[in-house]
């Protein structure tokens, strides 16, 4: 660490009988700061001593370990004790706590990954975040998904407490939206009013996931992409100390955080500078979702139904990448009788046998986005980040340089491979 870094110890003086929600209260502090971003901390036992009351705790009685002292010791920048320490409050109780800066002689303050700077959720969230009341109709909540580019989003009550989230999984289960809302701009005025009818005279209530996660504002960000991963969320709301919205965190923000990261000067001789940023090669999934161009339209659009994410890749027959196809440029391209069984197709719950699909009398290849933005597989990851926040995408083929696909590299999967890499 730097010589100018301000370094804090906290200490926390507890008993060993002190109770948080049924269980100990010092194990409950140390979960509550590797949650909330701390360094770290280690809980000490202590042998005798006595508070204010002058009762000796854990004297050499009946029970010796029953009032036992225990000390919680954090150990962190100034920056970071600062910002954390109130939302320790309602744990700490009636805790003695100290707080001294402290000369270190050798340590490592998270100072690597690409996180490296003292930033936690707070600072990369959307904010304010678009939310709706529970009472708002889903049709509008609907429209607000589209409009804001949201994979969630947020209900709160009138104190703006959140109370809610609607996701596009939320949508398909509860409310029989059939169609992804990214989809729906490009329909017809009538193919819409068709597509969201079930949604009419429905509230957000009625869908909404009732008992949403959420990070807090002081959350270090790599635990907030545990919790989106671990949920998988696109998007999750952020909250403050009394639980209202205040912002919503998302892929795109964590990317960006990322590449400003890896274009900031590192400082002479620190971990980071001696780094080597990851190769897009060792994080890209290999096995793609792929169909030959001489594959028969109606048989590639059936595979393409049955893949998730519905996104394909196409390659000649010597393994090339020639262009890709999904479900919002079959459905930009078709048109007629072909783009009504599409849609129809779209919207059913269950597989769509090739024979009901358009196209039996031609390849995929007339239907297909030529030429398609690739990466080479020895770019680094926060060179794939950027060019995915460049072109608005979500995800990119890697090619070799003769166009053989190699494999596929998402946001989903390079914010994996970043958390990964940040201590």
């Amino acid at each position: 660490m730097a010589p100018a870094d301000t370094v804090r110890r906290v200490r926390i003086y507890l008993s060993r009988d002190d109770q948080w929600e049924g269980g100990p209260r010092y194990l409950a502090l140390l979960e509550q700061l590797r949650r909330i971003g701390a360094t770290g901390a280690t809980a000490l036992q202590g042998l005798v001593g006595f508070g204010p009351s002058l009762r000796a705790r854990a004297a050499l009685t009946d029970h010796p370990d029953q009032h036992q002292p225990v000390v919680v010791e954090w150990v962190d920048r100034d920056e970071r004790v600062a910002r954390l320490l109130p939302d320790l409050a309602d744990l700490l109780g009636n805790a003695l706590v100290t707080v001294e800066t402290i000369f270190v002689y050798q340590a490592t303050l998270r100072a690597r990954g690409p996180f490296t700077a003292d930033r936690s959720v707070g600072d990369l969230m959307r904010h304010p975040a678009p939310a709706v009341s529970a009472d708002t109709p889903l049709t509008e909540a609907l429209n607000l998904l589209i409009t804001e580019h949201l994979g969630a989003l947020p209900v709160a009550d009138p104190t703006n407490h959140l109370v809610g989230l609607i996701t596009e999984q939320d949508l398909a289960w509860r409310a029989g939206l059939r169609l992804k809302p990214a989809l729906l701009p490009l329909l017809t005025v009538e193919e819409r009013t068709s597509a969201v009818a079930p949604l009419a005279g429905r509230t957000a209530r009625e869908v909404m996931s009732a008992e949403p996660r959420s990070v807090g504002v002081n959350t270090a960000i790599p635990q907030a992409l545990i919790t989106m991963i671990e949920w998988g969320y696109a998007q999750i709301p952020v909250v403050d100390h009394d639980g209202r919205l205040a912002g919503l965190l998302g892929q795109e923000q964590v990317l960006r955080e990322s590449v400003a990261q890896a274009q900031a000067k590192p400082a002479a001789g620190s971990v980071r500078d001696a780094q080597t940023p990851t190769a897009v090669r060792l994080v890209m999934q290999p096995v793609t979702a792929q169909v030959a161009a001489s594959t028969r339209l109606n048989l590639a659009l059936a595979q393409l139904l049955a893949t998730p994410g519905r996104h394909l890749l196409v390659v000649d027959d010597g393994g090339r990448l020639v262009g890709a196809l999904d479900d919002a440029s079959a459905l930009r391209q078709l048109g007629g009788a072909e783009r009504a069984a599409f849609l129809a197709a779209l919207q059913r719950p269950q597989a769509v046998p090739a024979t009901a699909l358009p196209g039996d009398d031609r390849p995929v290849v007339g239907l297909i986005e030529a030429h398609p933005s690739t990466l080479g597989p020895q770019l680094s990851v926060f060179d794939a980040a950027q060019r995915l926040l460049d072109l608005g995408i979500e995800r990119l083929p890697v090619v070799d340089g003769d166009q053989q696909l190699l494999g596929i590299i998402a946001r989903s999967g390079l914010i994996r491979a970043l958390m990964q890499q940040s201590e």
